[in-house]
């Protein structure tokens, strides 16, 4: 599977998760845990929205997305890709609503 993946591409997914991480480790190191929830529960209408932002852009971006990435793979498989666009979509939605919007953790604390 690593071969099919462009090594520019691999490169750049690694080195983005790794500087989210940095980032939040020294952010929650400098101000203190506290500081940073507080934050974070500020802003989080405006986290909310862009994770659905990019939902959205996966799901309108469908086709281009399957062509750029899986542009090595057979015509067959690329169109089963492009047929599990609306498939994706739901259970994109379905996370989001269950670990996003935290619903999951509000259904433990209410069985608890």
């Amino acid at each position: 599977m690593r071969a099919r993946i462009p090594l520019h591409l691999l490169i750049g997914v690694t080195a983005a998760f790794a500087i989210v991480i940095v980032a939040g480790l020294a952010w929650n190191m400098i101000e203190g845990a506290e500081v940073v929830r507080a934050r974070l529960d500020r802003v989080e209408w405006l986290l909310a929205g862009w994770r659905w932002l990019l939902i959205a852009a996966v799901v309108l971006g469908w086709r281009y997305w399957v062509s750029w990435l899986g542009g090595h793979l057979p015509p067959e498989s690329q169109q089963r890709l492009v047929d599990a666009r609306w498939r994706v979509a739901g259970w994109l939605v379905i996370l989001e609503i269950l670990l996003g919007q935290n619903l999951l953790g509000r259904a433990v604390e209410l069985m608890v």
